[in-house]
């Protein structure tokens, strides 16, 4: 009897819970989240984009749900998204580039509906034109300062032969790079260090025999820590280094989960400006002044970039254990020279080939004097 009532008991405690989170406790829900092709465990966007949904509904009574599309294609994306419109969403969530062209479409027929498309800025299929509607906030980050933080640390820490590998150099990759050989140049400056480094774009962002090819001649030519920047790619370059002995600095998310040759990964808050744009509809009111119909850019001012700063999961762990010298400590002085002293600069929009693959370009567009660059 004492266990019927005890299961009784815990099952009305989490019934609401439960109810909360699969969106039904009043037929309906608030906000949705649209994931790309992955879950919301994905250690990536749309995990940090559910958490940071979840917390706020629980905190507001709000139902909350996700859907996972079909297929990562244009139509199947516009097609979950008109779903979730059409079934009651106040808020809809959609993370990453691959919604760019879906929102654009999505956000005419239902302008009721807050789109919040995170990391890219809805565009048309025929051209990369943005086109950002009063309902919708494209939120975009900082990488090159999340780039010249993760190249400053791994100077810092002692390595004087480093890497870079991007996908395809669109502005965002381009970008990360850029910030990441400002931030060597700065070290290797202060330290008075001679610094070498080895870059390259790949042209994709899988994970094929090719890119861990490109990945394990760097570690062969002495490379200590490569950059990875683009999804899938930057597994191929884990299994480079766990064969070669080197290691990995990552991009968007933490991926120290991923393996132990990740050194730390240079991130963007994704979770922190989602959190921020809720509380502009729903607290503050101030969506349409602050973020709607703009593409709003987060910077480590405002924690939309920087290093993975904590372990997932154990509020004791140390985020830097990977590191020789460099420490909390010395990240966050570097955060703060951010907030103050130093300037990073961004990629160009636009995609001129002396932006990928020119070495004297790069060096006299970022005043690199103090290492030197090897385009690979």
């Amino acid at each position: 009897m004492k266990k019927t009532v005890c299961l009784v008991l815990l099952f009305s405690i989490l019934l609401p819970l439960l109810q909360l989170l699969s969106g039904c406790s009043r037929g309906g829900y608030e906000l949705v989240l649209v994931t790309d092709s992955g879950g919301i465990n994905d250690r990536g966007y749309n995990q940090s984009c559910w958490e940071a949904m979840t917390e706020f509904a629980i905190e507001r009574d709000l139902d909350c749900r996700y859907f996972i599309p079909s297929a990562q294609t244009h139509d199947a994306l516009v097609s979950q998204l008109r779903a979730a419109a059409g079934d009651g969403a106040r808020v809809i969530v959609a993370p990453g580039k691959c919604f760019e062209t879906a929102v654009f479409t999505v956000q005419r027929e239902y302008p009721d509906v807050k789109f919040i498309i995170v990391d890219g800025k809805p565009h048309p299929d025929d051209t990369r034109v943005d086109d950002i509607k009063n309902n919708t906030a494209a939120l975009t980050y900082a990488s090159e300062q999340a780039g010249f933080i993760a190249g400053c640390a791994a100077v810092c820490d002692g390595m004087t032969k480093l890497g870079f590998i991007g996908g395809e150099p669109d502005e965002d990759v381009r970008s990360y790079g850029f910030g990441f050989l400002q931030g060597v140049n700065r070290a290797a400056g202060t330290l008075n260090a001679e610094v070498e480094v080895f870059y390259r774009y790949t042209g994709d962002f899988e994970n094929n025999d090719k890119n861990k090819q490109s990945a394990a001649e760097m570690y062969e030519n002495g490379v200590d820590v490569i950059f990875a920047c683009g999804g899938r790619l930057e597994s191929a370059v884990m299994e480079a280094a766990a064969e070669k002995r080197g290691l990995v600095i990552c991009s968007d998310v933490d991926r120290r989960y991923d393996s132990t040759t990740v050194l730390t990964s240079a991130v963007k808050g994704v979770s922190a400006s989602v959190s921020r744009v809720l509380r502009s509809i729903y607290d503050t009111k101030d969506f349409d002044e602050s973020y709607g119909g703009k593409a709003v850019r987060f910077d480590c001012s405002n924690g939309g970039a920087g290093l993975a700063s904590y372990v997932i999961n154990d509020e004791n762990g140390d985020a830097f254990d990977r590191f020789n010298t460099f420490t909390k400590a010395d990240y966050e002085a570097v955060l703060s020279s951010l907030n103050g002293s130093i300037t990073v600069k961004r990629a160009p929009a636009n995609n001129d080939p002396a932006n990928q693959t020119d070495a004297e370009y790069l060096s006299n567009e970022l005043g690199l004097s103090n290492i030197t660059l090897n385009m690979v």
